[in-house]
């Protein structure tokens, strides 16, 4: 038997032409009835076409002349389990299991959860635990297996079993903390990292984890105390230097996070996103040198993707300092169509999200059981899609004595991701909207707000928060903040998705990388608005950017009003704050008001006519 029939058959497997496949491999068997390949592959076709039975005695072969062929035996076990013989299945996968060492078998569960199959991973783990109940590793698997199918309630139940069981193991601990800042409990994290930084005050690597909580968290001033901490042990340290530089972007020390950028790309010039972030600085300016020294970054073979996307839009921001605005666009064009390529993001499914909850959402849900919180404090959601003034809005707000400004809160995205994890088969929340009474949306609207004001720092009635994807949700948060106060951000089509389109974020915003998308998800976003206009009238306040550059003081007044505010006139000069503001517009809201962001999207215009006829019902 040759080798590429073999490998015929195995791609027909693979093309799901099982049929085809079957009747070549019968036919082969002839020819080589003891072939190790085409009996596995007659197994694999048999149990693809559930036909078990069949398999079974062609892996039995196998097994005679090879015991431990692991793929025979994993066969074999699903042959009989699909066959009925479960108990014989268990015997082969336990007998197999206990016969091999466990840095082995743990391997082999890490692999399988990697590829997705928890199932199987879990299997190994078990039989690990049953010969060693303490095995660290195993758990840690589970945990990985458990976050991996979002059962997040058993992974963390892992996690700190690994932590009771040893206390003094910075990996576990490490496991832990990551797993709570993934799911936004910050605080929480910064409490279990304490009794490890006690023990190892100068560990460099609990000092950057900390301090990427703290960031998170929004306590600047002691956040870069510890990325200095760690820089202290490790003076070139690529993710302290950046981190510490973003710090610093954020508290307006605008000329350190220049030269912390530069020291990380002196010692690190493959690393795109630190070009990204320095070009990405007013008083940047590339020099020829730095242009050559991208451009030979972005020769090498084998470069990372991520890195590649960052040097593509440093060199867009480069150019564009130099009014080349040509080359300009050709780089955006190459970084958006690389990141694009990188990043997940359905349109379809973005559009039927959007369409479920218009659809759920009627007036006479958003009248009907509403939270009912014991709390004078007051939410204000500044929202819409990114780079269209919501950071401008939040400094203006920020700026007021009773408001504290918390930036972009992932709760409200967590929570409605969350209420569909928690229910087996379930889609979407809006399938659970109409059953919710009022106690439960009150413990929502609770649940929320501990975890929001981890951010705050003061005692101001009043605090924002100015997540622009928390657009589609503004029917879930007036059901469980009924209080709260709702103010979208909104820009001219053609100047927000040229914006966007321009902007290497930091996370999310996976629609921002391909200008058809970006267009339909700009006219959706419409759609969406104008639902809550229409379902909730007056519960948002529409806030146009143009307005605000226009007729600035009277739009301060219109905000603050809506918001049941006095007016101040610190709030006239929000460019004063010395609050930290982490958003991409950290650098233009510390100016006052200007016109030149207006137009500026013309400057492309030659480039976008794709985008103007998918924006054309909204323009």
């Amino acid at each position: 038997m040759t080798e590429n029939a073999i490998d015929n058959i195995a791609c027909l497997v693979g093309e799901g032409q099982l049929v085809e496949a079957e009747s070549l491999c019968r036919n082969a068997l002839f020819s080589a009835p003891d072939d190790i390949s085409l009996l596995g592959l007659m197994g694999t076709i048999c149990i693809a076409r559930d036909k078990p039975e069949q398999a079974i005695p062609h892996l039995r072969k196998i097994m005679a002349r090879e015991p431990g062929n692991t793929t025979a035996i994993r066969a074999l076990a699903a042959a009989l389990d699909k066959a009925g013989q479960v108990d014989e299945a268990d015997t082969l996968r336990n007998d197999y299991m206990q016969s091999l060492p466990t840095d082995k078998l743990l391997a082999e569960a890490e692999v399988l959860v990697g590829k997705g199959n928890t199932a199987e991973a879990e299997k190994i783990c078990d039989a690990v635990l049953l010969r060693e109940p303490e095995n660290n590793d195993a758990l840690r698997i589970l945990a990985m297996a458990a976050v991996a199918d979002e059962r997040f309630v058993i992974a963390e139940a892992f996690l700190n079993r690994i932590v009771r069981l040893a206390p003094d193991d910075i990996g576990g601990i490490f496991e832990l903390v990551r797993f709570l800042g993934d799911r936004g409990r910050f605080a929480e994290a910064v409490r279990h990292l304490q009794p490890a930084l006690a023990k190892e005050p100068d560990n460099p690597d609990l000092q950057l984890l900390l301090a990427s909580m703290l960031s998170a968290l929004g306590d600047t001033e002691a956040s870069m105390d510890a990325y200095d901490r760690c820089l202290a042990v490790r003076p070139d340290e690529p993710s302290a230097l950046l981190g510490r530089g973003h710090m610093l972007r954020i508290a307006g020390r605008q000329d350190d996070a220049h030269d912390t950028y530069r020291h990380c790309v002196a010692i690190s010039p493959e690393i795109g996103s630190a070009w990204w972030y320095l070009s990405s600085l007013p008083r940047f300016e590339a020099t020829d040198n730095d242009i050559s020294t991208m451009f030979r970054q972005l020769d090498k073979q084998d470069f990372p993707d991520e890195s590649r996307v960052g040097f593509h839009f440093a060199l867009a921001r480069a150019f564009e300092k130099r009014d080349d605005y040509e080359a300009a666009w050709a780089q955006y064009v190459l970084g958006n169509s690389a990141k694009r390529q990188i990043v997940s993001y359905d349109p379809v499914e973005s559009e039927l999200s959007q369409r479920k909850i218009r659809d759920t959402y009627t007036h006479t849900v958003i009248e009907g059981a509403v939270a009912q919180p014991s709390t004078s404090l007051t939410p204000v959601f500044v929202l819409g899609l990114p780079r269209s003034g919501s950071t401008l809005i939040e400094q203006i707000l920020a700026a007021h004595s009773l408001v504290e400004g918390t930036g972009e809160l992932p709760y409200i995205l967590m929570m409605t991701k969350d209420l569909v994890s928690k229910q087996p088969g379930a889609l979407h929340y809006t399938e659970f909207v109409r059953q919710w009474s009022d106690a439960e949306l009150t413990q929502f609207g609770n649940n929320y707000l501990d975890l929001a004001t981890t951010h705050c720092n003061d005692e101001a009635p009043f605090f924002t928060d100015k997540m622009p994807a928390n657009y589609p949700h503004v029917g879930f948060i007036l059901q469980i903040l009924p209080h709260a106060k709702i103010i979208d951000a909104r820009r001219d089509p053609m100047a927000c998705c040229v914006a966007n389109y321009r902007q290497l974020f930091a996370q999310g915003k996976n629609q921002s990388y391909d200008l058809g998308e970006l267009g339909e998800y700009y006219v959706e976003y419409v759609k969406t608005m104008e639902h809550w206009d229409d379902v909730a009238p007056g519960a948002v306040l529409r806030v146009d950017y143009e307005s605000v550059v226009a007729d600035f003081e009277n739009q301060v007044h219109r905000i603050l009003d809506f918001c049941g505010l006095p007016f101040e006139d610190a709030c006239l000069e929000f460019y004063k704050s010395a609050r930290p503001v982490n958003t991409a517009s950290a650098e233009q809201v510390r100016e006052p008001i200007y016109r030149s962001a207006v137009e500026f999207w013309r400057h492309y215009e030659g480039h976008l006519d794709s985008l103007c006829e998918v924006l054309e019902p909204v323009l």
